[in-house]
């Protein structure tokens, strides 16, 4: 099973679709989009409203907003919520999956108007990163666009894939050994207890194999290994973020930040104390909140398909 097939998968948390244009919305169109969602307490199961929803997250310091990369609708509410995070804490630092270390001087010069939002995406391949074409100025480049206007510190949150990809094929002895300029690129694992996570991530695989067999040990191992410096990574992103800002949100796929998953729990490892708040999202539609989306956030949010945006 090749690593880059599960990882985009498990980054995703989404069953593929054929590729769809994404759409620009007008912020009229962003704000009747993300209102219009069914917005559920993960716990309760309680219905509340856009406004509420960024009150509650507005009292952590972090926020892990997941998605389905390529669901219009999950972006929408994105970026409806950071805006009103923003209304409250204009210095709301905005950090990226989609963006890896490696990239920040490019996110810097687009940040300092030094080159066009064009540059910006062509310069880190970033245009169809949904795997949609125009994905990244429908659905990221929003956000982008609000924390400049804002003053709030932007941050290219993520591993590069070749070092994700050295953990699951050599472990994590290879990756200490690299010169200290490569090493500032990824961060290792330091949060002690994964085993729920571990178990997520056999499931899935263990579905995208269609089988009922149980994926060998060792192959979960190995793809948890990449996981991990990803959650590492990105929650070490996040965990800096906030010494500068006052509050950090992450845009990630949603395996990452359910149930408290891998980057939350690197983030509460490298800052105890620290409250995070986790918006999750569910393609089930139904009527309330359904037992297997209990506790996958503090909010569960359903966008179904987000074939409604095209």
């Amino acid at each position: 099973m090749r690593l880059l097939a599960i990882a985009a998968l498990v980054a995703s948390c989404a069953a593929c679709t054929a590729p769809r244009s994404a759409r620009v919305l007008t912020p009229t169109e962003r704000e009747r989009a993300a209102s219009g969602l069914v917005i559920l307490d993960g716990t309760t199961g309680e219905r509340i409203d856009l406004d509420e929803a960024a009150r509650r997250a507005a009292r952590s310091d972090v926020v892990l907003m997941g998605e389905y990369h390529d669901n219009p609708d999950a972006h929408a509410l994105q970026q409806a919520l950071y805006a009103r995070l923003l209304e409250r804490e204009p210095r709301t630092a905005l950090c990226l999956e989609m963006l890896e270390r490696h990239e920040q001087p490019i996110v810097d010069a687009w940040v300092r108007g030094e080159i066009t939002t064009d540059q910006l995406i062509d310069r880190t391949g970033s245009r169809t990163w949904s795997g949609q074409p125009n994905g990244w100025l429908a659905f990221y480049q929003p956000c982008l666009d609000l924390a400049r206007a804002s003053g709030a510190p932007i941050v290219a949150a993520n591993a590069p894939r070749q070092y994700v990809s050295r953990a699951n094929k050599e472990g994590y002895d290879g990756l200490r050994a690299l010169p200290a300029d490569e090493c500032a690129l990824f961060d290792l694992p330091i949060a002690p207890d994964v085993g729920a996570y571990r178990h997520r991530l056999a499931e899935l695989m263990q579905d995208m194999r269609g089988s009922d067999a149980p994926v060998p040990d060792d192959q979960v191992d190995r793809m948890l290994r990449s996981q991990r410096v990803w959650d590492a990574t990105m929650g070490a992103s996040v965990a800096r973020a906030l010494g500068s800002s006052p509050r950090a949100v992450l845009l990630v796929g949603c395996f990452h930040s359910d149930f408290l998953g891998g980057t939350a729990l690197e983030v509460m490892a490298r800052r105890p104390g620290t409250s995070v708040f986790v918006v999750a999202i569910t393609q089930d539609t139904g009527d309330g909140l359904a037992p297997t989306d209990r506790g996958r956030g503090d909010l569960v949010v359903q966008v179904g398909d987000g074939l409604g945006l095209d």
